[in-house]
């Protein structure tokens, strides 16, 4: 099973794909999410890390500058004040 992420900012889409696994770092921490997570909300760091482990291909890899993260149905949609890979 493979996550479905979509990490957008104010000025574009930033990744659009299928990833085995995506960490962010969250106000209270970092969050490591896989398929099957539970449901979650959270609100993004000042300025924190996303890394991003597509099904295929290296990492990826961005600076988040505050926003939120949500996970529903292994989907995980990340919206950032500025986010650039």
């Amino acid at each position: 099973m493979a996550l479905k992420v979509e990490v957008v900012s104010r000025e574009s889409v930033v990744w659009v794909g299928e990833a085995k696994y995506v960490r962010a770092r969250t106000r209270n921490g970092d969050i490591g999410i896989m398929a099957g997570h539970i449901p979650t909300c959270a609100l993004l760091a000042e300025d924190g890390e996303l890394l991003i482990q597509p099904v295929s291909g290296e990492k990826v890899t961005t600076r988040l500058h505050e926003g939120f993260l949500t996970v529903s149905n292994d989907r995980v949609t990340i919206a950032a004040k500025h986010a650039k890979i």
